[in-house]
């Protein structure tokens, strides 16, 4: 079974995912505020093209996103109260999002 979510095609030969490079190459502050960029998008298009698989889609980017914040409590860009009142407006649009949804599909 394909995941739709996480597919293979975002891990290389290599021991890293394309987003734990990302991390490497740009900082976990970008990959942080990129997570949360397409944790939006995908929120935003849901109704209008894969339905629940973009909301699935959505949480993996929260989850993500949580993630980085967890990893670096102490950095003070990481740390922001914004950004975890952000994350979680997110997800509790998320879970209304996907609640809704389980009734149409």
């Amino acid at each position: 079974m394909s995941d739709n979510i996480n597919p293979d095609h975002y891990k290389s030969s290599t021991s890293l995912e394309c987003i734990e490079a990302m991390q490497i190459a740009f900082g976990r502050e970008a990959v942080l505020h990129f997570c949360l960029c397409n944790a939006f998008k995908y929120i935003w298009r849901w109704r209008n093209k894969n339905g629940m698989e973009d909301l699935k889609k959505a949480k993996w980017y929260i989850t993500k996103a949580f993630d980085i914040l967890s990893d670096d409590e102490t950095s003070p860009a990481l740390s922001s109260k914004s950004i975890y009142k952000s994350l979680t407006e997110i997800s509790l649009y998320l879970t209304m999002y996907m609640e809704e949804g389980s009734d149409e599909k």
